[in-house]
């Protein structure tokens, strides 16, 4: 009887040791995206925009990629994406992806939100755009799988694409 209770009362120290080391760590809690669409994570998102642009975007995971489409009907295109989800949520923001990347205001990496925008070029003249979720991944609608999914930031690809984190979310 007492082994078990000098057992207990070393598992609880454990336990009370590493919350209270946990709680003291150097590194932000990053949002963290079930894929369904809901965020799971310490911090307040005050701006409802973000949480709502977090949660359209999930919603339309799937839907088919049509160049120079705008719906979840009839399939969508990378802008035409990010339009759509911007505007569901009230935030206008122009048509194509060269315009989307003229018009929002540069951040850096560190202060890359929920909601913002990720941009690259993907050709001599092709530009791209996503939507950040999190924990370093964005969702975007592209030709090459054929459908609105979410993709890695440090995939090799968009690594070497990238040219602009942006926001319309001030």
């Amino acid at each position: 009887m007492i082994f078990l209770f000098v057992r207990w009362k070393s598992l609880a120290g454990c336990l009370l040791i590493g919350s209270l080391l946990s709680a003291c760590s150097p590194f932000p809690q990053q949002p963290h995206s079930n894929h369904n669409g809901s965020i799971s994570s310490q911090q307040n998102y005050a701006d409802p925009r973000r949480v709502s642009i977090h949660q359209l975007a999930h919603q339309q995971l799937g839907v088919r990629y049509k160049w120079g489409g705008t719906s979840p009907r009839t399939g969508f295109d990378c802008s035409g994406y990010t339009q759509y989800v911007y505007a569901k949520s009230g935030v206008n923001i122009p048509r194509t992806a060269a315009q989307q990347r003229d018009a929002s205001q540069g951040i850096s990496r560190s202060q890359l939100q929920l909601g913002d925008l990720i941009f690259f070029k993907t050709g001599a003249r092709s530009h791209h755009v996503g939507i950040y979720i999190g924990r370093g991944e964005f969702i975007q609608a592209g030709s090459g799988s054929g459908r609105v999914k979410i993709e890695r930031l440090d995939n090799p690809y968009w690594k070497k694409r990238w040219v602009k984190y942006g926001t319309y979310l001030i």
